[in-house]
């Protein structure tokens, strides 16, 4: 198939780590898969600021090279903590403005000169073809892999979307354009807060995606952005593009926000978050209580075959086992990416073939196992016979408390009871 390797690259790039309170740890792990470069970049700071008990997790999801979204990674830290909104503890409209902020400094020569200096040389495409050929020779390439015979619907779409480019004014600049312009990336980031009350805010900008495990049931924490959605189409058309017949902004991106691409927004007329594509970020805040297990943040890679539950479905026991061997998180998310690739991009219509990058983030770990120890029930018990699986509410956790306290009050009464009974009998 057009834009893949001739084999995948299965390597992995992982990291580990904890907050210094224990109250963070994560893991992550990347692969280039079928593509020819890997063009994720990702963002793990458990400590980000200790005081506070912040710890700021992300993934940035590249398209049309590496640089913006390596850029990004590296930038987004600093852009976060030097806004005054931050310092004051508004992290909802710090979230916010620092994607915009982030975008801006793409743009400017300072930006433009840091993605200059992230983009690696071109690969040599003579070099490409001879490896291709001796592949093939060798046999470890069957030539059945090989798409090499025009697809008659695939020309007719791009016939339509030469159509629809002409008639709209627009072109293929940005597939030839250098640097930010014909370069972005899609930004899902989590500021996970600890303290007296936990809480996560979330913010996206693209098709990246932030769940989090609630008592094993999957909570989306970011929205897709698509050109299909009304509010981004209207948006699009009203900045002057179109959405081609396969949800694509001019015939171009799949997606509809992204830091970059500023081919897409050069409008003066029109503000940042008018713009065909826009970095204007949605953020979530969501309370955290001890249900909540962990977060999953990854690019679009990791949903093109799993919905957001049966990636926490897959995630899970993995999880668990590694809670009883300390096992790294990173290994969850390694046997996920070797679970999600394609095995062979054509039976399988390109799934599973994209950049991998997906993050986990545990929260509260030294609490939970605290709760763990304080919600174990005696053998034999119901709860024991379910497993000792149970999902409360705050509400039924306390009728549960009350419960607990008026046996052990009966237990004592008891007690008490029989050792006068004793007395008197003796006396």
């Amino acid at each position: 198939m057009g834009g893949l390797l001739p084999k995948p690259v299965t390597t992995k790039e992982i990291q580990d780590g904890k907050s210094q309170t224990g109250h963070y740890a994560f893991g992550v792990s990347s692969m280039q898969g079928w593509r020819p470069a890997m063009e994720d970049a990702h963002m793990a700071i458990p400590d980000f600021d200790p005081e506070r008990e912040l710890g700021l997790f992300g993934v940035f999801d590249g398209h049309g090279g590496a640089a913006v979204a390596k850029v990004a990674a590296e930038r987004f830290p600093e852009t976060l903590r030097a806004l005054p909104a931050f310092k004051q503890g508004r992290y909802s409209e710090a979230l916010y403005e620092s994607f915009l902020k982030l975008d801006s400094f793409l743009d400017s020569p300072a930006g433009r000169e840091k993605v200059k200096e992230a983009t690696p040389a071109p690969v040599d495409s003579e070099m490409e073809e001879e490896e291709l050929l001796r592949l093939l020779e060798s046999g470890e390439l069957d030539p059945d892999d090989l798409d090499l015979e025009e697809d008659e619907e695939v020309e007719e779409e791009a016939a339509e979307d030469d159509e629809a480019e002409e008639a709209s004014g627009s072109s293929s600049d940005w597939a030839n354009a250098e640097g930010p312009d014909g370069m972005g990336c899609t930004a899902v980031v989590a500021l996970v807060c600890g303290g007296s009350k936990p809480e996560v805010f979330c913010a996206n900008a693209g098709d990246s995606r932030c769940v989090l495990a609630r008592g094993g049931r999957a909570q989306n924490l970011s929205r897709d952005h698509k050109p299909e959605l009304k509010s981004e189409r209207r948006r699009i058309m009203q900045a002057g593009g179109f959405v081609s017949a396969d949800g694509r902004v001019d015939g171009n991106l799949n997606l509809s926000r992204s830091l970059g691409d500023f081919t897409y927004k050069k409008d003066a007329s029109r503000k940042a978050t008018e713009q065909k594509i826009s970095a204007e970020a949605e953020v979530k805040r969501r309370a955290l209580g001890p249900a909540d297990q962990y977060l999953a943040i990854g690019c679009d890679g990791i949903f093109e075959k799993f919905s957001s539950q049966e990636l926490i479905n897959f995630l899970l026991p993995h999880l668990r086992r590694r809670r009883r061997s300390q096992a790294p998180l990173s290994n969850a998310c390694s046997a996920f990416l070797d679970a999600n690739i394609a095995k062979s991009p054509q039976k399988e219509q390109g799934l599973g073939c994209d950049n991998m990058t997906l993050l986990v983030v545990e929260l509260q770990p030294s609490q939970r196992s605290q709760m763990r120890q304080l919600w174990t029930f005696p053998h034999g018990s119901a709860v024991h016979r379910a497993g000792g699986k149970v999902a409360m509410t705050p509400s039924s956790r306390r009728r549960v408390v009350m419960q607990l306290q008026n046996v052990k009050r009966s237990s004592r009464a008891k007690v008490k009871s029989a050792g006068r009974s004793k007395i008197r009998s003796s006396g």
